[in-house]
C-alpha cells in the first residue's frame, strides 16, 4: 500500500515537471513543496510501521488524525501570502532543490548550471549554502561503479572548475566574500563553510587528476586560511586529502 501511494508521489512529480511551464512560479513553488511534504510523510509512515499491520489504527491516532484536519480547516480559511523561497529555512529550500535538481531526470527542473550559478553570483548565504547541501547530497548517493553515475560526476567536477564554482567556494572558506545577511545569520556561514568543505572531500577523493585541479583553483589556499583560524571540525582531514599527490 505504502509503495503505491509513493508510486502516486512520484506520477505528481512528473506531472508537475512537465507543465512547469504552464504554471506561475508561486504555484509550482507551492506544489512541489507539497508533494515533498507528501513523500516525507509518507516514508515517515512507513519507517515508523515497518513490519506492521497498516489497519491497525489505535483511537488516539484517529483523533490526532481529527485535530490536525481541523486545524488545517481553520487555517485555510484565511488567506495566506503566497509563499516563496525567501520563506523557507536552508533544510526546506535544500531538500525542495533537491528534489527538483536534475541527477539523471529527463523531467527535473533544475540542471547543474541553476545550483552553479547560485554558489558564484548570489549574495544570499542561505541559498549557496543549500547549492552546495544538494550537490553534497547528489556526490554522495551517486554510484562509482554505474557507468552513468560516473560519467555524470566526471563531468559535473569540469563544470564547477570551469564556471568557477571551486574558485568562488575557496574563497569563502578564506572569508573573501561578503553576503547581504551575514550579519543576521552568523551561524549561516559555519554551515556553508562545512558544507564546502565536506564537497571537496568527496570530489577530491581517489581522484588524484581532480585534486590538482582543486589545488590550482585555491582550494588548498582557502581550506588552510580556514584551518589556520582554528574553524571547522573536518578540516584538517580536507586538508591532507588536497596534499596529496
Amino acid at each position: 500500500m505504502v509503495d503505491a501511494i509513493l508510486n502516486a508521489i512520484a506520477d505528481i512529480e512528473s506531472i508537475l515537471d512537465n507543465e512547469k511551464g504552464n504554471m506561475a512560479g508561486g504555484v509550482h513553488l507551492q506544489l512541489c513543496t507539497a508533494v515533498l511534504k507528501a513523500f516525507k510523510e509518507t516514508k515517515g509512515f512507513q519507517k515508523a510501521h515497518f513490519g506492521s499491520d497498516e489497519n491497525d489504527n489505535s483511537d488516539d491516532d484517529y483523533d490526532d488524525y481529527g485535530e490536525e484536519e481541523e486545524g488545517e480547516e481553520e487555517s485555510n480559511s484565511e488567506p495566506e501570502r503566497e509563499r516563496t523561497e525567501d520563506d523557507m529555512e536552508l533544510n526546506e529550500l535544500s531538500e525542495l532543490w533537491g528534489w527538483n535538481f536534475d541527477f539523471g531526470r529527463p523531467t527535473a527542473v533544475l540542471p547543474l548550471e541553476g545550483l552553479i550559478e547560485t554558489i558564484v553570483e548570489d549574495f544570499e548565504t542561505k541559498r549557496v549554502c543549500a547549492a552546495v547541501r544538494v550537490l553534497n547530497r547528489a556526490v554522495k548517493g551517486s554510484k562509482p561503479d554505474d557507468p552513468a553515475d560516473a560519467e555524470r560526476i566526471l563531468q559535473w567536477k569540469e563544470e564547477l572548475v570551469e564556471q568557477r564554482a571551486i574558485e568562488e567556494c575557496a574563497r569563502i572558506l578564506e572569508g573573501d566574500r561578503e553576503f547581504q545577511n551575514s550579519d543576521d545569520d552568523p551561524w549561516m556561514y559555519s554551515v556553508l563553510c562545512d558544507e564546502i568543505l565536506e564537497l571537496f572531500q568527496r570530489l577530491g577523493e581517489g581522484d588524484a587528476l581532480f585534486r590538482t585541479k582543486l589545488r590550482r583553483n585555491g582550494a588548498l589556499k582557502g581550506v588552510k586560511d580556514y584551518y589556520a583560524r582554528g574553524l571547522g571540525h573536518a578540516t584538517e582531514g580536507v586538508l591532507e586529502m588536497l596534499r596529496q599527490p
